[in-house]
Order: C-alpha cells, then structure tokens, then sequence
C-alpha cells in the first residue's frame, strides 16, 4: 500500500475518535434566558447587584406557568450576590446535560438552592453575560475539577448571578421555588468578612411632608469590617406624583436626601426605597413617607403612621393582625434590604 492510501486510511480511523471531543452539548429549556440571548435582556440590571441570602431568595414566588423565551420581573432582571457554602457540584454532562456547572449551595440554616456556570462554549458571543461567564468558570476551573459526578466541595463562596426561576426536574439541592443562580457571573472561594461589602443606614426610618414642603434625611454606607467606603451611588424610587428628590453626596459614603412635596402631592403613606451602590453590590433601606395638608388651612392632620420590619410574608400577617386590632390599617408593603419586608400602616389620630 502506497504512502497516500496509508495516510487516508489512518486519517479516516483517526477522525471518528477525535469527533467527540469537539462535540458539546448545550441546554434547550429557556436557554436563551439562562445565557442571555432573549430579547429581554437589556432589562436585566448588571450595574447594580443586590445582596440576598438563600433564605430572601427562597421565599420569592416563582411564576406560574414559566415563560418560555422571556424573563421573569424583577427576579429575573436581577444581579443577586448570595454569601453561602458550596456544598458540591458536578458537571452536567451526558446524553441529557447541557455541560453547564451544577454547584449546590447551602445557608447555616441548611436552605439549599442551585447556581450554574453555563459552558462559554454555549453561550453567544453577543450576550452581556459572554465575559462574565467565561471568567467565573476559568475561577472555578483554578480551584477543582467537575466532573460527571457530584463532588463534595464544602467550602465558603461568595456567588453572584442572575436570579432565574427553573422547572423542577429532580435537581439536586434545588430550592422549593426552583430558584437558582443562573448564569454565575462570578465566584470567591473562602471570601473575606467584608470585601468590599457594606451597611445601609438612615437619620431616620420616617419623613413627614406637608404639602409645598420639605426635608432631608442622612444616609451612610459604612464597611462591614468597620469605618467607611467610598465611592457610593444612591438612588431613590417609590416616590409618589407630586414628590421630587435631590441627592447631595458627602465625603465617606454619606449623603443627604432632601425631598420635597408639591402643592399638588396626594396625601397619604408611601414607601420609598433608598439604595446605595458600591464595589459591586447595592443595598436598600425603606423610607416612610408621610404627606399632609399644610397646617392652618383647614384641613386638620387626619392620620398618624407606622412602619414595621417582618422576615416573611406570613410575620407581615401576623403583625397586621395584631395592629388591626389596635385600629391600625394596612397601607402597603415593600419587599427590599434586611429585614426582607416592610409594612406601612396608618390609624386615624385621636383628638
């Protein structure tokens, strides 16, 4: 046999061995949401991540029925950073994986919920995520090896990701809404206390306006390890028609917060969040703002307010249950920091 047909023939054995190890499967079920390929995307806020626990995460309610191809607000548009212990994980391979990363994470309270690092080779060059994912999984790969089997890890993390509300289908350590991290855009293995991670604090946890009025109040973000951070954004939202806001940034994370109501604002209770942004995280604290009439023009101030902190949906029940008796009345409920919840309540004041 000559040189030429020798070389085909190994050439021709060679190439049926070698085609698997190009072959890689990728995901199908709303993979265009998990990798950042849908036309929602631009929604979703990578500017701002939000600090959570498994327990917040796990208590929020998933859709029903799932979308397919479109994203899930605000969970889904949103960049949480959860601090928990990797408990295992293993790579989604097979004839039914999607070569994504399965890491299974766990709280001190033993809540478990699932995060994964897409393969890059999955994920679309065009999608904001493309970067980020690469990255965290080439961090991943440093620190093990995943393989076809779960391996136990049990190691401290600090994971973010996209929140992203899964179907259930017997995963390990999925969490009772089915939530996940997913993609992972990032991950520390054995973080520190802090890095650059920080508290939101307010003057005060409640302003009365009169209508054609205003005020102000102090806002810190101190480190977590003690002192202040730098570099802070803040930003309002919830505030009502008629109510405007104006942010002075100070030296050492601080800031001051002067609203002012309109002669046309509305009177009422209205929950308004203040966040502040640094080092890649945010954190929010909740405002009760009050608005009335201007004394002396005839309308007397009907109603005083209340605002309380809950860790569930059922404790904001139970505590309205008990205010309800004391005549108070249940104006709203906002779902932002820690503690997870926030009540505001009115009852009409006594002469």
């Amino acid at each position: 046999m000559g040189r030429t047909k020798k070389f085909a023939l190994a050439l021709l054995l060679f190439c049926p061995l070698a085609a698997p190890s190009f072959a890689q499967r990728c995901g199908k079920e709303r993979w265009s949401v998990k990798t950042g390929t849908d036309s929602g995307v631009t929604q979703v806020d990578l500017a701002h991540p939000q600090s959570a626990t498994i327990g917040d995460l796990t208590a929020l309610q998933p859709p029903n029925p799932l979308p397919t191809d479109s994203r899930f607000a605000p969970t889904e548009n949103t960049v949480f950073v959860v601090d928990a212990t990797l408990m295992d994980f293993k790579l989604e391979s097979g004839s039914t994986g999607d070569s994504d990363y399965h890491l299974v994470l766990q709280d001190d309270q033993g809540n478990t919920m699932v995060a994964e690092i897409p393969s890059p080779n999955c994920v679309d060059a065009g999608s904001p995520f493309a970067d980020q994912i690469a990255s965290a999984r080439s961090k991943f790969d440093a620190q093990f090896t995943a393989r076809s089997s779960f391996q136990t890890a049990n190691i401290p993390v600090r994971v973010t990701g996209v929140g992203f509300f899964d179907f259930f289908h017997n995963q390990h350590g999925a969490a009772p809404n089915v939530i996940e991290l997913h993609p992972v855009l990032d991950i520390a293995f054995n973080p520190g206390p802090s890095d650059g991670d920080f508290s939101l604090s307010l003057s005060s946890a409640s302003v009365h306006l009169h209508r054609g009025g205003s005020s102000t109040v102090n806002v810190t973000a101190a480190s977590v390890g003690g002192g202040n951070v730098s570099n802070v954004s803040f930003n309002l939202s919830g505030l009502p028609a008629g109510v405007t806001s104006h942010i002075t940034p100070g030296p050492n994370g601080k800031a001051v917060v002067a609203l002012s109501a309109m002669p046309s604002a509305a009177n009422g209770a209205f929950p308004v969040v203040v966040t502040g942004s640094a080092n890649g995280r945010s954190h929010s604290q909740a405002i009760a703002l009050n608005i009335s009439s201007p004394p002396g023009n005839g309308e007397d101030q009907l109603w005083e307010y209340k605002m309380i902190s809950a860790t569930s949906e059922q404790e904001v029940v139970d505590q309205a249950n008990q205010l309800g008796g004391q005549g108070w009345e249940l104006v709203s409920v906002v779902r932002s920091g820690s503690p997870a919840w926030r009540a505001f309540f009115k009852r009409a004041t006594k002469d």
